[in-house]
């Protein structure tokens, strides 16, 4: 029998000091109070006479309030991603506003409605000692930033009459295929920025749209014994002592998550998904969706349960052991293991060795070697403290022990467990195929080898190369290097990431390992470092950053022939707009009470007296690489969706499936890819996509590589 999660016993708060079931009553109390005038003489901010004039068309005060909690997060979960900037009231104002007139239903708005809601709801949670609003350093002009109270951990609390409202992209009904351009579900447009629906209709037959119809169509069920162990052992996820914001909206992220799960219980659901301008798809529940944590996404399970056969407990094997991903010392190797690992490591300067660096065989021993500890950790009671990812590691072990259960009996298994496969750098492997450079895709995975390529560390050592006083003298271990300097700027690179954006990264990922007091590595560093790692990486991927530079000039071209735009159709036959305009400051005027006039600051693109917009020739140079980039991984997984007929589990690089399905997942997402890039010459080709006239056109193409894309269909590491 499935369980069900009771919500009439008393669970573990994460702040069990307050009665957290008032806080979201208080702010939808005071919003409906000040919406009708009882709570402040005068006349009512223009936030209230939005909303108190939608109000009565059948909307209620409780789903806003809802949608402007989840709003206040998504945009300090934003934030927090970008870097460690303080949480601002603009943009948390305009996260707030947006989201809110949403759940109205105001499809056409402006800045200034926009963040007038949204300062309504900043003001109820500032007057009721939710948030302290502050400048972010001395004088007038100095924006505002929020810090949050310990109060606001009331916020995720909800009452049964609350959580229903939480769900704003999941539908209990199976969707309807799509007619027309806005979700009827979210309302929202399946791509945002189009407003055409004439353009819309006319692509219905594309792959893009047949992948969205399946993505949405596919049919989830919450692991609800999986839940139970979560709900079970929050302090496992949580540092309750914390009182620093980000503990605090991690914790108001973990109740809309539990929510979440409470308002699905055990139904059968679905989730609303949607595009951005160049392809790439995204659902639209916020926290609890399958692109999401491993708390998140490690909850779902497909609702049609498979017969888990002999390669299907392959893969199974082979996801358990990279959801706990043990590394071993060089001296300490596994004797189970088919490989001789220390002469690879030794070669490649590395000490330690993960599991999801071993080859596929030896990732399935890793699980067989293990059940010792799968079992034990099957009981449910606790989660692995070592596991990567703990919560799909958990899930694992239940499929694991239920299999070998069923096996010893003769029996079969069904498992309802999404099983992912995950892209090599991907970013770099569309880089490689475009410019059929042999070396990069080697380092990538689009040729076959015995053991999966690390580009990270071939990255690293070219950087040593360049620096080798100043790593000598700090005595980094290859490991350290790769995690902490060169990971995140190689990664990023791919998709044009400038010398100052790797640097704060860099230094980012430094603090967080430790590597800063531990390596004395300063910001100062980070800054030459991120420097030579760019030039590191140009040495080791010279097709795809010739690549990338002729994208660049082809754009340069375009806009010097009088386009305002870039235009392409991808191969799923998704419509890429990519618009970049000149940008100037504004401001708009709101009101909070305990503050008083604020000038919100935001940008606006330049409007000229003939009413035309001004493109931005520096932000296209630096976003046409990268965006094409990206509209061509979306383009792939697209195709793969709309080809392959088993359920799938989106993330933008790694795709989902029943583990009896993994191998012709595999199968369709190696051929998509050779096919997408069987071209004799796909400069070419990127050029019939851009170019609406050759008309002045002379730009030379870089020359090509000897990279067969034919031999991805061997490789065993492209997607694994």
């Amino acid at each position: 029998m499935t369980p069900v999660l009771d919500d009439s016993k008393v669970k573990k708060t994460l702040l069990s000091t307050l009665d957290n079931s008032k806080g979201i009553a208080r702010i939808t109390k005071y919003i409906k109070d000040r919406c009708e005038g009882k709570v402040f003489k005068g006349p009512l901010p223009l936030g209230a006479r939005v909303v108190a004039s939608v109000i009565p068309y059948g909307y209620s005060y409780e789903s806003l309030t809802t949608r402007a909690v989840m709003g206040a997060v998504t945009a300090y979960q934003k934030s927090r991603r970008a870097t460690a900037a303080p949480f601002k009231l603009t943009v948390t104002s305009t996260s707030v506003g947006l989201q809110v007139l949403a759940a109205l239903g105001v499809l056409n708005t402006n800045h200034q409605e926009i963040i007038s809601v949204g300062d309504l709801y900043m003001e109820a949670f500032l007057q009721l000692g939710y948030i302290k609003i502050e400048r972010e350093y001395d004088g007038h002009r100095a924006p505002y930033i929020i810090i949050l109270e310990d109060s606001w951990g009331e916020l995720g609390e909800l009452p049964p009459e609350y959580i229903k409202h939480t769900l704003t992209g999941t539908s209990f009904a199976k969707p309807k295929y799509i007619t027309s351009l806005r979700n009827e579900f979210t309302k929202k447009p399946y791509i945002k920025r189009m407003d055409s629906e004439e353009d819309f209709t006319q692509l219905l037959d594309a792959p893009f749209v047949k992948s969205l119809n399946k993505l949405q169509q596919t049919a989830w069920r919450i692991n609800i014994k999986l839940a139970k162990a979560v709900e079970a052992n929050l302090e496992f996820f949580l540092d309750l002592e914390d009182e620093s914001t980000k503990a605090k909206s991690k914790a108001i992220e973990m109740k809309f998550v539990i929510s979440k799960v409470h308002a699905i219980n055990t139904n059968v659901f679905y989730q609303m998904v949607e595009c951005d301008y160049r392809g790439r798809i995204y659902y639209t529940e916020p926290f609890l969706n399958f692109q999401g944590s491993d708390v998140s996404k490690g909850l779902f399970e497909f609702s049609q349960s498979k017969v888990v056969d002999t390669a299907g407990f392959k893969w199974l094997c082979i996801h358990t052991a990279c959801s706990y991903n043990q590394s071993y010392d060089i001296e300490a190797l596994p004797t189970w293991a088919t490989t001789d690992y220390q002469v690879y490591l030794q070669e490649e300067g590395l000490t330690t060795l993960s599991v999801d660096k071993m080859t596929l065989r030896d990732r399935e021993l890793w699980t067989l070697n293990n059940l010792d500890l799968v079992n034990h950790s099957a009981d449910g009671q606790h989660f692995a403290k070592d596991a990567e990812k703990p919560v799909s590691f958990l899930a694992c072990c239940f499929d694991i022990q239920g299999y070998l259960s069923a096996k010893e009996i003769g029996a079969v298994y069904f498992s309802r467990l999404p099983i992912p496969v995950d892209g090599s750098n991907n970013g770099w492997q569309h880089l490689a195929a475009i410019s059929k450079d042999k070396q990069a895709g080697e380092l990538v995975s689009l040729v076959p080898s015995d053991i999966q390529k690390d580009f990270y560390v071939q990255v690293a050592k070219r950087l040593i190369e360049r620096m080798p006083e100043w790593f000598a003298e700090r005595n980094i271990p290859m490991k350290a290097i790769r995690k902490g300097i060169a990971k995140r700027g190689s990664m990023t690179r791919a998709y044009s990431a400038g010398q100052k954006k790797i640097a704060i990264n860099m230094y980012t990922d430094c603090r967080a390992e430790g590597y800063d007091i531990k390596y004395n590595i300063t910001e100062d560093d980070c800054i030459v470092l991120s420097k030579q790692l760019i030039l590191a990486i140009n040495d080791t991927c010279v097709g795809p950053l010739k690549t990338m530079k002729f994208i660049q000039k082809l754009t340069d071209h375009i806009l010097s022939s009088g386009e305002t735009c870039t235009r392409w159709t991808s191969p799923s036959g998704f419509p890429v707009l990519y618009e970049m305009w000149i940008q100037k400051n504004i401001k708009v005027r709101g009101r909070i009470r305990g503050l008083g006039q604020i000038s919100h600051r935001i940008k606006v693109p330049v409007v000229t007296p003939n009413g035309d917009l001004i493109p931005c020739r520096r932000s296209f140079a630096s976003g046409c690489s990268p965006n094409f980039v990206h509209s061509m991984d979306a383009a792939h997984m697209a195709k793969v969706i709309a080809s392959f007929s088993g359920d799938f589990g989106a993330i933008h690089d790694s795709f989902s499936t029943h583990a009896c399905d993994v191998n012709d997942l595999l199968e369709h997402t190696k051929w998509q890819f050779a096919m997408m890039y069987n071209s004799d010459n796909y400069f070419t080709t990127i050029e019939n996509m851009l170019l609406e006239t050759r008309d002045g056109y002379e730009l030379v193409q870089p020359a090509l590589g000897t990279l067969d894309i034919s031999e991805i269909i061997s490789s065993d590491y492209f997607f694994c």
